[in-house]
Order: C-alpha cells, then sequence, then structure tokens
C-alpha cells in the first residue's frame, strides 16, 4: 500500500508540516510493515512532469495526503486523508488520525472487517 504526499515546488510551512508529521507518524507507528515494504511513503510535487493526472485521478485542490491500494498493477481503491490540514495544531490528533485511516485501510485491502 502506497502513502503519497502531494505537493507543489512552492512549499509554505503548513505544506512541509504535513509532510513531515505523516513521514513522522508512520515512521513511528508503522515501523514493521515500511520496514516489510507493506507500507511504502513517497512524496509527489504534482509540477512535475509527469506528475500532473494525480489532480484529476484523485481530485486534488490543495496538497494532500493519499493512502493507495494497487493489485497486480491497477490501483483498485484510494483514500484522500483530507482531515490533515484541520489537525494541523495537534501533533498527536494528526499523529492519530494517519494510524487510525491507515490502519483501516490496510485491514480492509486485506480483506478484514
Amino acid at each position: 500500500m502506497d502513502v503519497r504526499y502531494f505537493h507543489g515546488t512552492f512549499r509554505c510551512v503548513s505544506c512541509t508540516r504535513i509532510e513531515q508529521y505523516t513521514r513522522d507518524a508512520l515512521k513511528e507507528r508503522f515501523a514493521a510493515e515500511l520496514a516489510s515494504g507493506v507500507l511504502r511513503f513517497a512524496e509527489v510535487n504534482l509540477e512535475e512532469k509527469g506528475n500532473e493526472h494525480y489532480v484529476n485521478d484523485y481530485k486534488l485542490y490543495t496538497k494532500s495526503v493519499v493512502l493507495s491500494l494497487v493489485v497486480d498493477g491497477k490501483e483498485v481503491r484510494y483514500l484522500n486523508l483530507d482531515k490533515v490540514w484541520h489537525l494541523l495544531r495537534d501533533k498527536k490528533g494528526f499523529y492519530d488520525y494517519i494510524e487510525t485511516e491507515t490502519r483501516k485501510f490496510l485491514t480492509e485491502a486485506q480483506g478484514g472487517s
């Protein structure tokens, strides 16, 4: 499963914080999944050539964190974690949100309930 942070070339303090909080939350709470490759993190500049399609693919209107499940080379599901902006001043809440949504997405992806 992929966790991607989408941003533009210009990076404000909030944009940088979203990436850092996401990266740190994953390292802290999903170390085993990252180490095994079950979970992968990437940051994607939407303004770089070839990345423009993500805006339409995920209906992006601002910097975003998106969970994506790819099976046999084809994306079968995604989730835009749109509450990250509301949690910028609440680091623990941000980490909890990333963890809760990622665990739920992983469980559903693995056929759990």
